[in-house]
């Protein structure tokens, strides 16, 4: 298998898991004025049965990283 192509599928399935994470969080659509260490925790990980924030977190924060390396491995000068 050509090794293009496989990159192509990996980026696919990063992208799809991407998108199901973030169409799995119920989102909130009022106000939150006063929350507490309980609120925080369920809000994060979910109520028994939905999911919470933390998976969506996880991933931007994995996106970020990989930016942040392809940014250093870009700017980095190669000696000649």
């Amino acid at each position: 298998m050509n090794t293009s192509v496989l990159r192509g599928v990996a980026v696919l399935a990063m992208a799809l898991l991407f998108i199901g994470a973030i169409l799995s969080v119920d989102w909130p659509s009022g106000e939150i004025d006063q929350t507490d260490n309980k609120q925080v925790g369920q809000t994060l990980f979910g109520l028994s049965g939905t999911a919470g924030y933390g998976v969506v977190l996880l991933f931007v924060g994995l996106l970020l990283l990989v930016a942040i390396m392809g940014g250093i491995f870009l700017a980095k000068e190669e000696a000649e």
